[in-house]
Parts: structure tokens; sequence; C-alpha cells
């Protein structure tokens, strides 16, 4: 056991400079390409929009995930915590807009800050923690969000799946095993935005989470922890949380990720929203 966690790895900060993968497009399909400057991201973020199948020859599954991109990456921010910098998700857009991130991130303060990918900035409240899960949730108030913010940003649409029995993740397994996704992040030190593809493996329990996670066969970083899982429509499948990473291995880099299921992260959002009600905050 001691050995298997020790494998296990909460994806946190990073420092320096290290090698990083992003999405991009060669001829007819995503490749991943190292980099260690923000030009090949921002040929990735040119690429990843809506750009024209004449000039690139894009088949119809390109031009899906590319879809999926957009709207995905649009419910992905940056959180800082006092000198800690992670992920978010952007769980609801009601009487401002509510956050979910990781719990050992925001329990560092009561205050964070958020930063969205078009530069602008905002302030935002710690509403609450899950009492078992790596969860937590931050408000930023409705007198806080701009126009500009609104206009780039993008509700997270769950995909609420059953996670509790092994009927359920038997079910899982047969529906989505297989299945394509996108795993989103921004990068702390660079403040670039990592997006990476990869395929479903199934749910499976993890001692270090308490709970049944979704297993991803998809890389992922140091940095990306609160980052969001998706599938091919641009639906959250879940929000980023570790990874496995070889014994041999330099850095934090995983190629199998684990991710909180999103029906989790919905019980445990109506668990504090009640708490909160009946405090009369």
């Amino acid at each position: 056991m001691k050995k298997a966690l020790g494998r296990i790895f909460g994806i946190f900060m990073i420092g320096g400079v290290i090698l990083c993968v992003v999405m991009t497009v060669h001829g007819h399909a995503f490749r991943p390409i190292s980099c260690i400057t923000g030009e090949p991201v921002g040929r990735a973020a040119e690429i990843a929009g809506f750009i024209t199948t004449e000039e690139y020859g894009l088949e119809m599954e390109d031009m899906k995930m590319q879809v999926a991109y957009q709207l995905a990456r649009r419910s992905v921010v940056m959180v800082a915590v006092k000198d800690a910098v992670g992920n978010g998700i952007i769980w609801k857009i009601d009487d401002g807009i509510v956050i979910v991130s990781s719990r050992h991130l925001l329990m560092k303060d009561v205050k964070a800050e958020v930063s969205f990918r078009n530069g602008e900035t905002a302030n935002a409240e710690i509403i609450g923690y899950s009492q078992q899960y790596d969860i937590g949730f931050i408000r930023i108030p409705e007198s806080e969000v701009t126009g500009k913010i609104l206009r780039d940003v993008y509700e997270a649409i769950p995909v609420l799946y059953e996670t509790e029995s092994e009927d359920a993740k038997s079910a899982f397994a047969e529906q989505y095993a297989g299945n394509k996704v996108l795993q989103i992040g921004v990068d702390p030190e660079s403040k670039a935005e990592l997006g990476f593809t990869g395929t479903i493996k199934g749910l499976l329990f993890v001692p270090v989470f308490n709970t049944n996670v979704l297993e991803t066969q998809c890389f992922s970083k140091a940095g990306m922890s609160g980052g969001g899982t998706f599938d091919e429509s641009g639906r959250f499948l879940g929000m980023i949380s570790g990874g496995d990473v070889a014994e041999d291995s330099e850095r934090k880099e995983a190629e199998i990720t684990y991710s909180i299921p999103s029906a989790l992260i919905a019980a445990e959002y109506e668990t504090e929203v009640q708490s909160i009600g009946k405090t009369g905050e």
C-alpha cells in the first residue's frame, strides 16, 4: 500500500522551466508537441479556434474536438490563494460565479483571486469545503463580474454518471471506456493553457482520494490540479486531482490521471448550499 500511495501525486504547484505538451494540429490529427516557450502555446490556441477546413484540411472528427476544446477551455480558470496557485472550473453562473477547485488549495485562506483566459481577474470568497473529498467552492460576487468576464466564460455542463457501486462502475466502463477526453488546465508557472487528449479507462477506487475516481489514459503534469476532464462534446466529466507517476520519473508528470467525478462534485455542492442557507450566509 505504501508503495502504491507513493506513486499517487496531488498535482499541485510547479516551479522552474520544464517541458510542456500542448495540443496542436498536424495534417489531419491532433498531436502533442514539446515546448519550452510560449510560441507553440500561442499557435495551439490559434489552431484550436474555428479554423476553416480549406486551410488545414481537417476531418470532421478534428472539428468536433476543436469545438469541444473551445467550449471546455472557457470554463477553466486559474485560482490563486496566498502564494499557492491552481485551477478551477466554473460551476454556476448565478448570483455571481461559483467555481469548484481543490480543497487543499482553498484551505490556505478565505480569499482567492481568479484569473480568466482573457486576462481579466476578480476576487472571490471561499464558501465551503467538502468534509471528505478534495473539493472546495468559491464565489465571485455579482458586483465583481464584469461584462468582459461574462463574454469569455462558459458554465461547465456536467455529466452526472453513477459512481458508487460495482454495478455502476461496470455500466460506466461499458458506456464510456475508450471514449476520447480533453484535459485542460493552466500552468501556474508560465500561465500558459495546457490541453491534452486521451481516453477513458473507467472508474477506480483510489484510497488516497477516499472514493471512486475517473481514470483516464491521458497525460497530466504538476500544476493541473483543479483543472477539468471533458468529453468529446465539451461536457465536464471530472476535476483533475492527481495521477500515477512512474517510480523512476524525475518529473511530476503522469500518463494516467485521476479526476473527481462530476456527480460527486454536484452532491457536495448541494450539501454546501444547504449548509450556507441554514447559517444565513
